[in-house]
């Protein structure tokens, strides 16, 4: 056995290729003997359109070969079997959609030959006829209908053509009625077939409509997504600044007042951690006798704090804070409501924005005594030494040498120019602290400007400065003080005068300018051809002790005092000053009053109001 030489397998393989030769475009054995090969195969026909086509091949040479086996003796499966496998087109090309029909006409051929011999009518194989029908039927359109008839027929017939004598009435009853039943099954089919590819097409439509739709659904989803996670991002940020503020105090609550933010500022005002605050009601850090007094009775505090506080629109009030040490604070407090991210119109909650006035309230308690200690400890002596130098002057009885006549008119002039620096503070303190006085009563700015005129004139000549006035026709009244508004022209003027040289001119006029869509309006102008003011000072111009640098640079005299009162004396009167300067050219400031009578009259003299000096 051992000293036996066994054939190899390539001989083997060698063998067996001598009888079965491989014809092209079968599948090789490897292909239904390997399994990855078999299950490639496989997804071919699964995927393929053709894949039905090439079945009903198949089917085709089948039908060819049963026929081939009964009607010609002689022939087995061996000889047949290279014929099946070429006829079998395992990867065909794809085909029109009209010629896929003559796969099923030829079937129906094939079991005819098959039906004709292997006994004609009574055969069982006839009834394998109903499958390339139904074959045909689902086909597109009637045309596949119309030439499955007569081929089916002529496949009915084929056993009369071999033998008419066999086939009998009854035969021909049944070949009738079978071609009728085959004709109803192939129209029932194609119906079918019209109606699944009708469904189909209507399906494809609602998927090519609905694709725009979810691009469009998808897109809005992405921006949704998008703007909330921009919300979300805006509320972090949002959060963390209210957090970072330490100047204000800026708690938040929920409906019923409970406290849910309490930032750095809060800790630093109240002297109390946000820890121990956050859960607590807000009226805890108010006094309770103020909310009550504000109230409606006990018991309503935080509807006290809330009244009248609408969506946008912050309600603005001062309260009294109690510190977490027992201490009091008066805060400037503005309440607005809280919103969800969702954009809900119910209100979530309340938001407190505390500033400490505190301070501020201490500055006004000093302005106030500031006010007073002018009016009483410095207004009132100079005036009696002003009174005193005047009995002096005039005393009849016992006349002043020259010298000591020249001794009390520099000391009478140094005490009004003392007396008129008082005043003017007075009248900045006034402004600050809301006691700023007004007689209102028709003004002839004709005979305003015209006295400041004269009253300006000798100062002018004194220190070589020529003075013009150049007046309107037109009358020019305004509603206000004659008083304030000689002194706002008398700043302008010892303005012009003091900052012009030797040589220069000062120029004044008065004009009223009424164009039909505005308020008339009388204007006040003063020009001088002084020293000027640079342009990166103007917008500090108007404030209080504010002096020019050229002032400076040319040591004119001076507290900054003129500009400031001016101004506010413009803006009581609902009027404005304006300045337009060129150095070593010269400046120009215009007062503009409205000449119709104001909508909202200044009150009384008694009455006192806050007028501010800058706008």
């Amino acid at each position: 056995m051992s000293g036996v030489r066994r054939p190899t397998t390539t001989s083997r393989r060698r063998v067996g290729s001598v009888n079965t030769p491989r014809i092209p475009g079968a599948p090789s054995t490897r292909a239904w003997t390997h399994p990855k090969a078999l299950l490639g195969t496989i997804r071919r026909f699964a995927v393929d359109p053709n894949s039905v086509l090439e079945r009903q091949l198949g089917i085709a040479g089948v039908y060819v070969l049963s026929q081939v086996l009964f009607l010609l003796p002689g022939v087995t499966v061996l000889h047949a079997a290279p014929v099946a496998a070429a006829a079998v087109p395992w990867r065909t090309r794809p085909v029109p959609p009209r010629a896929a029909m003559l796969i099923p006409l030829a079937d129906i051929l094939a079991v005819g030959l098959l039906r004709a011999g292997t006994g004609g009518a009574p055969s069982v194989f006839t009834i394998m006829l109903v499958l390339p029908v139904i074959s045909l039927g689902v086909e597109p359109g009637r045309l596949p209908m119309l030439l499955g008839g007569p081929v089916t027929v002529a496949a009915l017939l084929l056993p009369a053509v071999y033998d008419p004598a066999a086939v009998s009435a009854a035969g021909w009853a049944r070949l009738l009625f079978g071609t009728i039943i085959l004709g109803l099954t192939c129209l029932s089919a194609n119906e079918l077939g019209r109606r699944l590819r009708s469904r189909v097409r209507a399906g494809q439509h609602l998927r090519r409509e609905k694709e725009p739709l979810l691009a469009a659904a998808r897109d809005d989803a992405d921006s949704a997504a998008a703007a909330a996670e921009l919300l979300a991002e805006s509320e972090g940020q949002l959060a963390g600044v209210i957090v970072a503020v330490t100047e204000q105090s800026i708690i938040g609550t929920d409906r019923s007042g409970r406290i849910e933010i309490f930032n750095a500022g809060a800790e630093r005002l109240l002297h109390v951690t946000a820890g121990d605050a956050l859960g607590r009601p807000i009226t805890g850090f108010h006094r309770a006798d103020e909310l009550t007094d504000r109230g409606e009775g006990p018991g309503d505090g935080f509807a006290v704090l809330v009244a009248g506080v609408t969506a946008g629109t912050p309600r603005v009030g001062e309260w009294t804070y109690v510190t977490g040490d027992g201490a009091e604070l008066d805060v400037q407090v503005a309440v607005t409501t809280r919103r969800s991210a969702g954009g809900t119109d119910g209100v979530d909650g309340y938001l407190f924005v505390g500033t400490d006035v505190t301070a501020d309230r201490e500055q006004a308690r000093l302005k106030e005594q500031f006010v007073n200690l002018i009016s009483h400890e410095l207004r009132t002596p100079l005036s009696s030494i002003v009174g005193y130098l005047e009995l002096l002057s005039d005393d009849e009885d016992h006349p002043l040498t020259p010298d000591q006549a020249g001794y009390v008119a520099t000391i009478d002039r140094n005490a009004n120019r003392l007396l008129r620096l008082v005043s003017d503070l007075l009248f900045t303190a006034q402004v600050e602290s809301g006691r700023f006085q007004l007689t209102e009563q028709p003004v002839d700015l004709h005979a305003v400007v015209q006295a400041c005129v004269d009253s300006a004139t000798p100062a002018a000549a004194a220190g070589g400065v020529t003075v013009r006035l150049a007046a309107c026709d037109d009358p020019a009244i305004v509603p206000g003080d004659p008083g304030r508004l000689g002194q706002a022209v008398d700043n302008l003027l010892s303005n012009a005068i003091k900052f012009t040289p030797t040589g220069g001119r000062v120029a004044v006029t008065l004009s009223v300018v009424d164009d039909g869509d505005t308020a008339p309006v009388g204007l006040v102008s003063v020009t001088d051809t002084g020293i000027g003011i640079p342009a990166d000072e103007m917008d500090r111009l108007f404030s209080r002790f504010f002096r020019a640098s050229t002032a400076d640079e040319h040591a004119i005299p001076g507290v900054g005092l003129g500009l400031s009162i001016t101004k506010a004396i413009a803006v009581s009167h609902h009027g404005r000053l304006r300045v337009a300067s060129t150095i070593d050219q010269g400046t120009t400031f215009t007062l503009e009053l409205p000449l119709t009578p104001i909508s909202d009259p200044q009150p009384p003299a008694t009455d006192r109001r806050s007028v501010p000096a800058h706008r």
